[in-house]
């Protein structure tokens, strides 16, 4: 049986995975040339293929992917979707450093982090104005779009400061210890109306783009935040742009946008009311998410060749 890795950093874990499993193949690409020579008979796949290497390789039974959003696979490799492959993501990889980014734009938001800084750079003491803006962040609501591993994180460091932690989810997953019940997505006017900041980590599919738009804005407080840690088609970025602009809400933190990178003159970036970061929340010291990505296929690959249920695996259909 032959597994073929693509990423050039794996090959750092590979000879401790070879010494696990002498029986297998393992090679390691380091070439597109050599990905399509060599995944013409492999059986596992560790990575993303081109759509023309998915087609040659008559022998392949599973894919594990880097990360845990799924548009760089089925958006490249559309076919994958009717195939009999099976496909598993890294879903969990990142999730406590997305666990600890959100609490930061929490932080930052609620201490008003970004105005400071402004007043550094003028070199201004206005210690009045800003003790009329701090806030205190362990009496306030969180709801929680999205309850996977990301959201999970979230929600315990939440619950940790004493706030109360309101959840969402499509799927009929259980909140205990942190939330009593998480709701359906029916249920999303009352998390929003309910909710003093608002945080997005729920996986992008066709069926929930744009899911807060104009009308979700107008359900939250005045005095509400949105923070985005998992993909910006979840909520209409021009939407966004005027309830910030407007007043309708107080701020926003975002981590991805719809269109990435974010054009040099989207007006997102002249908002004082706005913190940006570019698409790094899932992200730490490189060799730790690479050592935990690679440590979900191990994982995975012991599962697979005894025969056991494979963690992650991505529903084709929804796509995440």
């Amino acid at each position: 049986m032959k597994v073929l890795v693509l990423p050039d950093w794996a090959e750092q874990f590979c000879d401790k995975l070879r010494q696990r499993h002498p029986e297998i193949d393992i090679t390691v690409s380091h070439s597109d040339s050599e990905a399509s020579e060599h995944i013409r008979d492999a059986e596992v796949l560790f990575g993303y293929p081109t759509s023309d290497q998915f087609d040659s390789a008559s022998s392949l039974k599973w894919i594990q992917t880097l990360d845990a959003g799924m548009e760089g696979l089925f958006g490249t490799v559309p076919q994958v979707a009717a195939s009999k492959v099976v496909v598993t993501n890294a879903r969990g990889a990142g999730a406590p450093m997305i666990g600890e980014h959100a609490i930061a734009m929490m932080f930052a938001l609620a201490r008003q982090f970004p105005r400071f800084w402004q007043d550094k750079k003028n070199n201004t003491w206005d210690q009045d104005g800003a003790l009329e803006v701090v806030e205190y962040l362990g009496d306030k609501t969180v709801g929680i779009i999205g309850f996977g591993k990301s959201g999970r994180e979230i929600a315990w460091r939440c619950k940790a400061m004493g706030m109360q932690v309101l959840a969402l989810d499509r799927e009929p997953v259980d909140g205990d210890p942190i939330v009593e019940f998480v709701w359906s997505p029916d249920r999303l006017p009352d998390l929003l109306e309910a909710s003093d900041y608002v945080i997005v980590t729920a996986p992008y599919s066709e069926a929930n783009a744009n899911l807060l738009g104009e009308n979700e804005f107008e359900m939250m407080r005045r005095t509400a935040r949105l923070i985005v840690t998992s993909r910006g088609r979840l909520f209409d970025n021009k939407a966004l742009a005027a309830a910030l602009s407007s007043g309708k809400i107080a701020g926003a933190a975002l981590d991805t946008v719809e269109r990435e990178p974010l054009s040099a003159d989207s007006e997102l970036w002249g908002l004082p009311n706005l913190i940006i970061t570019p698409h790094i929340a899932g992200n730490a010291e490189k060799i730790m998410l690479d050592r935990r990505t690679f440590t979900i296929f191990e994982e995975n690959l012991g599962r697979y060749l005894d025969g056991r249920p494979l963690l992650n695996i991505v529903d084709k259909i929804k796509q995440y």
